[in-house]
């Protein structure tokens, strides 16, 4: 079975919010909370609603152990004989990781899981998928 755990982007700070620092609680609404983390018990409120943006882990770790989440930039060898609407850069390909009806894409992780390689991601670094 697979970890299920999350990052949480904030817009309005630009920056992943940090599980050491603050620990994200996601509401029934989608609504997410982030409560400050105390070193002498007990937690604080930070801020309820706020310009956040939850992405899921994916499971798997690309070819330097690092874990691609939803909205990771990977780069990846074009397999033989595969045509998408990737980003074609030589001899790889680029695509963001997103979760769509079900699944994480791109929908090729039996093919290149152990050779691709999380570049960025699309908050951070959007430009490496123009």
């Amino acid at each position: 079975m697979r970890e299920i755990k999350f990052r949480v982007w904030d817009h309005d700070l630009k920056e992943f919010i940090e599980e050491s620092n603050a620990d994200p609680h996601i509401c029934w609404n989608g609504t997410v909370y982030c409560h400050e983390r105390q070193k002498e018990g007990g937690d604080v409120l930070v801020s309820g609603i706020r310009n956040l943006t939850v992405q899921q882990y994916t499971g798997m770790k690309d070819k330097n152990g690092k874990e691609i989440y939803e909205g990771d930039i990977i780069k990846y060898p074009i397999p033989v004989g595969w045509s998408t609407n990737s980003l074609h850069r030589e001899n790889y390909r680029v695509d963001e990781v997103k979760f769509v009806t079900g699944c994480f894409i791109p929908d090729i992780w039996r093919t290149v899981v152990d050779d691709c390689e999380v570049i960025g991601n699309v908050f951070e670094n959007p430009e490496l998928l123009k």
